[in-house]
């Protein structure tokens, strides 16, 4: 009986050996599944896109993984190991002392943007985040940092804001009215010449573009030409007027993801006056502001061109010499002269009907086109009624007065005449004949 109990008692102990065995190899491959996984964690960090750092309880770092090293410009990742995180690495020290407490107090942050600096003392921003590292007794051991570098980020929007402010400086600045409009052609920003061409409000919320040129008046033409080309999103360009001055305007859409377009008026009024100036001056003779040879030669190649078509649409053209525009000069002198030569090309155009046209070739030469002329009679009846008017005396000054003497040439258009100078020659030289005749007089 008491050989049964020992052997009770032996199987008892074997028992709970067993158990406390296999308590033992349950705890074992617990730690070695943590081993493990810390270590899958580390290849993990070792290829992460993120600064990631461990440290311990007094803030010493005890890991950081390559990426940390690299945005830090850190070669050797011993100088780091075992040392508090280097003092040049924070723009500002009080930052890292409220980021490392507040990790130990709440036990994490999240996201908190950092500015930093790396070891060759360029700028480094970073999102940080942190939790703390606790052992059984919830006592702090250790802090895992993780820095998102931001960096790229912040630089594309520094880079943004001042291309944006630069922007704002030249529409500013500039003197062109120009108009930025949404998807819906309402306004959404306007310089300051434009608000004040288009009397905008500050208060105004995204005013419809065509209300605004209706309001300055642009035609009702020009509106429905601007809103078509506006649907088909094209680049445009078109001039208009109004008030008195002549603008140019410019359309593009933007490109981008935002709908809307780009919309410059340029004051071109001071450009249109030159341009009609300089054209003026091309085909007027500038002292008498009649029009000038190479004028008149295309006003009769445009009749000679009509007349071609039309036998009925005849007309006549006049030679005219003035005779004592050299005594003029001499005697009284040359200002004197000037003023003859304007009066006399006042007397010429208050003389002819309605239709023709005077014009001065140069010197004392002028000529005059007579329209739907067909006879010489009828030639003849117009040009001494005129030849009269230009017999008057001239009074130049109190002392000066002039009495004209003039020799006409007429040339009658005649089927078969091409050219615009073969009309004026044979004008010429009835002229010639007139003077060869004592002049102030009028031959055909």
């Amino acid at each position: 009986m008491a050989k049964s109990k020992s052997s009770s008692a032996s199987h008892d102990d074997l028992q709970q050996q067993v158990e406390q065995l296999q308590a033992e190899l349950t705890r074992v491959t617990l730690e070695k599944n943590f081993l493990q996984r810390a270590m899958q964690d580390l290849n993990f960090h070792d290829n992460a896109h993120d600064g990631i750092l461990y440290t311990d309880e007094h803030n010493r770092i005890v890991y950081a993984n390559p990426y940390f090293l690299e945005m830090m410009g850190i070669d050797d990742r011993d100088d780091l190991i075992n040392q508090p995180l280097p003092d040049y690495m924070w723009n500002d020290p009080k930052e890292a002392k409220r980021l490392f407490a507040d990790i130990g107090t709440d036990g994490f942050v999240r996201e908190r943007e950092m500015s930093l600096h790396n070891q060759e003392g360029q700028a480094v921003f970073a999102m940080c985040s942190g939790v703390a590292s606790t052992d059984e007794d919830g006592k702090v051991i250790g802090k895992e940092l993780m820095f998102c570098n931001i960096t790229s980020k912040r630089m594309f929007q520094a880079e943004l804001i001042e291309q944006t402010a630069l922007l704002d400086a030249l529409l500013e600045s500039t003197p062109d009215p120009i108009l930025v409009l949404n998807a819906a052609l309402g306004v959404e920003r306007s310089t300051p010449a434009a608000q004040g061409l288009f009397r905008l409000q500050g208060d105004e919320q995204s005013p419809a573009f065509f209300d605004l040129l209706a309001a300055i008046g642009m035609s009702k033409e020009d509106l429905s030409a601007l809103r078509s080309t506006l649907e088909e999103e094209k680049s445009l360009h078109r001039e208009f007027e109004f008030n008195g001055r002549h603008y140019e305007l410019h359309a593009a859409p933007l490109k981008s993801v935002q709908k809307g377009w780009v919309c410059v008026l340029h004051d071109v009024t001071e450009r249109k006056r030159t341009e009609e100036s300089l054209q003026y001056r091309a085909f007027h003779d500038i002292p008498t502001l009649l029009p000038n040879r190479a004028y008149f030669l295309d006003k009769l190649n445009q009749a000679i061109n009509a007349a071609a078509q039309d036998k009925s649409d005849a007309f006549a053209v006049l030679f005219i010499d003035l005779d004592k525009l050299k005594t003029v000069n001499d005697t009284f002198g040359h200002h004197v002269g000037d003023q003859f030569l304007v009066e006399f090309a006042r007397r010429l155009e208050s003389s002819i009907r309605p239709g023709d046209l005077a014009g001065r070739l140069g010197g004392d030469e002028f000529a005059v086109f007579l329209a739907n002329v067909s006879n010489e009679a009828d030639a003849l009846r117009i040009t001494k009624r005129m030849h009269q008017a230009l017999r008057k005396p001239f009074k130049l000054t109190d002392k000066h007065e002039v009495h004209s003497k003039a020799s006409i040439g007429i040339a009658l258009y005649e089927s078969g005449m091409h050219e615009a100078e073969e009309v004026l020659r044979s004008a010429d030289q009835a002229m010639y004949r007139a003077k060869q005749e004592g002049g102030d007089t009028v031959r055909i």
